[in-house]
């Protein structure tokens, strides 16, 4: 793959391109995202100028600004900034971790936990609004407060705060505000399941598959890991239907952590994710970051291991789909959302520069802020490398202003990295710069020995030769078709409190943590 081929581009007219060459064709791609199949014929004629105007080709390279016209280069800049408006938006993810402290030893365990009966590991109100200010100093339109832990519902009680604070703050209705609780589900009461209900909280957990697997990869005292969490999804379930809210957009989410004992399985995890009635699957790789790094050598694998449970299971599920079963895979749809459209499917990871420091920022329980989680679980190994302010200490001008941040998005904009400038999956991809610190010792990687690059052109290759079959680009569009779930989590029970005796709101009151 490359932008330039091994004898002289005779064709003036030619935008710049990329291309790889595929099963004996050549994929080539613009900046805007467009691609294109050709033959090696045609790939030479089109080099040397010799396709003529009225060909197939020519027409379809025309049709996709790859071909210089009057206004092509207009309509190029135009849709680049369209598909890179996260640049100007500042950060909009605000990941909370409310907690480290876990009911769970899961065996994976990246998250540097505490046992769940020991101190000093919460986060306290005045911290959590100390965040809320740096929070709403950003000037993203959107604000995403994400709870994570450990297990964030062990400090459900910060969680309420921050959810009500948060809405007093933006009573003027100036921002969207979603949150997001990541939890095991174990641990949340009836009443708890009412609240996050009531305030349109979305819900994530994980189910690894059938029981046996997810019992043994996320390990609860007493067992039964999997029944808990189940028991807990129905009571949602039930919660959504007594507020009469379309089972179409309030559901939990759920996504699979795949582990070396996952590898054998990838029909019995879909067959599982069917069976229990869930329209998305999240095929997740393990990583290395934080406590992950130590337990690599036992559970971790080869990038090809993952590729063949990954490919096996994504064409499973593209064959449950012609059935009529409706089932897509996470990433995949985050890729095709990439690929067919010009929307942000706003997924981090998929940005140029990544959004570490710029998307998105990390809160540790006691303060400290961190470019992304990623980040923060390298810290809580002892290297503070991608620590970038607290909130005790720092406004938000200071902590996006660090030096760090600055280092991430450089180390992240893939037009400038070498093996990335001229990869053909360049409109699509991005990189982390935290996996490749830890893994390779520098923040820009060395794609070629870098597992998580092979992984993600694994993926597109066999994505682009899927969507090249007859019929198939139909059926794979519509995984990157998503339905408006603001009604659900967005905008509820946003009025502004009644003032309290005294003159005190019900604000002033929570926000000093008095009763």
């Amino acid at each position: 793959m490359t932008t330039r081929p091994a004898g002289k581009v005779r064709n003036k007219r030619l935008v710049p391109l990329r291309w790889r060459e595929l099963d004996g064709r050549i994929l080539a791609t613009n900046d805007a995202g467009d691609h294109v199949w050709l033959d090696r014929r045609e790939f030479d004629d089109l080099m040397a100028g010799r396709l003529a105007p009225g060909k197939r080709v020519s027409r379809e390279l025309a049709r996709k600004a790859m071909l210089r016209g009057k206004d092509t280069e207009a309509v190029l800049a135009a849709r680049v900034r369209e598909r890179s408006h996260h640049v100007f938006t500042g950060p909009g993810l605000h990941i909370l971790i409310l907690t480290l402290r876990c009911n769970h030893g899961c065996l994976y365990c990246h998250a540097s936990r505490q046992p769940a009966g020991r101190g000093g590991y919460d986060m306290s109100i005045e911290t959590a609004g100390r965040a809320l200010d740096v929070i709403f100093q950003s000037p993203s339109p959107d604000l995403t407060i994400e709870f994570q832990g450990g297990e964030p519902g062990m400090n459900f009680d910060v969680l309420r705060w921050v959810v009500e604070e948060a809405r007093c703050r933006n009573a003027d209705g100036a921002r969207r505000l979603w949150f997001s609780l990541v939890s095991n589900l174990t641990t949340l009461d009836a009443a708890q399941i009412d609240f996050l209900a009531d305030n349109g909280v979305m819900v994530c957990t994980s189910i690894d598959g059938p029981a046996p697997l997810h019992d043994h990869n996320r390990r609860l005292t007493g067992g039964h890991s999997l029944a808990r969490t189940l028991r807990t999804m129905k009571a949602f379930a039930a919660a959504y239907r007594k507020r009469k809210l379309d089972p179409g957009l309030a559901y939990v989410n759920a996504l699979v952590t795949v582990s070396k004992s996952s590898l054998s399985q990838p029909k019995a995890i879909v067959d599982e994710y069917v069976k229990l009635g869930q329209k998305v699957i999240h095929l997740r790789p393990l990583n290395p970051f934080g406590m992950g790094k130590r337990i690599w050598e036992r559970e971790g694998y080869t990038a090809d291991e993952f590729l063949r449970f990954y490919l096996e299971a994504l064409d499973y599920i593209i064959e449950l789909n012609r059935q009529g079963v409706e089932m897509m895979e996470k990433m995949a749809s985050l890729m095709l959302t990439r690929i067919l459209t010009d929307k942000d499917p706003n997924y981090a990871d998929l940005r140029s520069p990544c959004g570490a420091g710029i998307g998105q920022l990390a809160y540790n329980y006691d303060g400290r802020v961190y470019t992304c989680d990623e980040g923060r679980m390298v810290g809580a190994m002892g290297d503070d490398l991608f620590s970038i302010g607290d909130v005790h200490k720092n406004t938000y001008a200071e902590i996006v202003g660090h030096p760090g941040v600055q280092s991430l998005c450089v180390a992240s904009c893939l037009e400038c990295l070498p093996g990335c400038a001229d990869c053909v999956y360049a409109p699509y991809c991005g990189v982390c710069p935290v996996y490749n610190y830890v893994e390779q010792g520098d923040l820009v990687a060395r794609c070629a020995g870098n597992d998580r690059c092979r992984i993600q052109m694994g993926m597109f290759d066999h994505l682009f030769r899927r969507l090249s079959e007859p019929g198939m680009e139909e059926l794979l569009r519509r995984w990157t078709e998503s339905r408006d779930r603001s009604s659900v989590y967005q905008g509820r029970n946003v009025e502004t409190p009644p003032p309290a005796k005294g003159g005190k709101t019900k604000r002033d009151r929570r926000r000093t943590g008095k009763s």
